[in-house]
């Protein structure tokens, strides 16, 4: 469940699990930048599936309460074989990889361990304001 934001417009520290459904409905409809955004969103949620990816986490404006936001980023955790995945012509995993080395969109970034993933989280978790404070973030229900 995805808590309120809090006075900031920041959701609560921590990670928070949410299905598709509930980003969609919470994040994904009140103005025609979120709709945009949201149609990114559930594109990577449906290649992170079909990949078979760890997680996905959620971050920037868009899991904020910004009725405009910037952009949406994530991080992917990648599964051991997605080199394997690549090499044997899967289409998702090609998509994925094409985004990932273009950086189309820029806002999908690779973690390739768990160790990873966690610095990548530490990274989001801190929110561009002076005093450094920390945020939410959401994480996919896979």
């Amino acid at each position: 469940m995805i808590p309120d934001f809090r006075k900031d417009g920041y959701l609560p520290e921590g990670l928070h699990f949410a299905t598709e459904a509930e980003i969609t409905f919470r994040f994904g409809g009140s103005s025609r930048k979120r709709r945009y955004l949201i149609r990114r969103v559930r594109e990577w949620i449906e290649l992170a599936r079909l990949v078979f990816a760890h997680h996905l986490l959620l971050d920037g404006s868009f899991v904020t309460s910004k009725l405009e936001p910037h952009d949406v980023d994530a991080v992917i955790l990648l599964p051991r074989d997605f080199q394997d995945q690549i090499t044997q012509s899967l289409d998702p995993a090609l998509e994925l990889q094409m985004m990932l080395l273009s950086r189309q969109p820029e806002e999908l970034f690779a973690a390739e361990d768990e160790l990873d993933c966690k610095d990548w989280q530490s990274f989001f978790e801190r929110t561009r304001e002076s005093d450094g404070r920390k945020n939410g973030l959401v994480e996919v229900n896979l």
